[in-house]
């Protein structure tokens, strides 16, 4: 009789799943359909009957990574919520810097993938904001929150300063505010900074609804 097979059915939840790990561990650079087949030791034409391509499974690791956000309590303050909804997209980004990046510039085609971008959008309504400033203030959060992850994954992976520094042999005197400010800067504290940033932008939703 022969041998039973103990190797598991290939499906698309494997493939995402390994490819997710190879990101993690060694960035999406060294991500390629032929080192994803050897991680789950079948031949890299196989993965084809699973996934079109590695564009296709770039969109699907995004959505995979996003399906791990925590929405907001219910019934909790519209501030709680957007404060929730930006340490969240934090812990995902520093859960998977290398990865991140996909997640500032592909478009989610998931419900769950697009649970953040709702719950921010019910939390400004739900600030008293009409539907011009929903939106203002929610490109504001966007960019807000993309930029500094960006910067803090960057540190994270090595593929970025950790802090501004201003290169030697600069002249300073060129530079007055650099100088005077400069070792504050190199002494960034991403965790601090971060909230700093959110707390100035939740004062600007309540001063819009103050004024509308």
């Amino acid at each position: 009789m022969a041998a039973r097979s103990t190797r598991r059915a290939l499906s698309a939840d494997r493939i995402v799943a390994a490819a997710l790990r190879i990101a993690d561990r060694q960035g999406v650079e060294a991500l390629s359909m032929r080192r994803l087949g050897a991680a789950l030791r079948v031949k890299a034409m196989s993965l084809y009957k699973h996934v079109p391509g590695k564009a296709a499974l770039l969109s699907l690791v995004v959505e995979r990574v996003l399906a791990e956000f925590t929405p907001p309590p219910a019934g909790s303050a519209w501030d709680e919520r957007i404060r929730h909804v930006a340490n969240e997209l934090r812990a995902l980004a520093l859960r998977h810097p290398h990865v991140f990046p996909l997640l500032a510039t592909r478009v989610p085609a998931s419900a769950a993938a697009l649970a953040p971008i709702e719950a921010a959008l019910a939390a400004l309504h739900d600030a008293g904001l009409d539907d011009d400033a929903v939106l203002q203030h929610f490109w504001a959060f966007v960019a807000y929150f993309t930029g500094a992850l960006l910067a803090e994954t960057a540190a994270a992976t090595g593929l970025g300063a950790a802090a501004l520094v201003v290169p030697e042999g600069i002249d300073r005197a060129a530079l007055p505010q650099l100088d005077r400010l400069g070792d504050a800067l190199a002494a960034c504290d991403f965790t601090k900074e971060y909230a700093r940033g959110l707390e100035l932008i939740i004062a600007a939703v309540r001063a819009a609804r103050r004024a509308g």
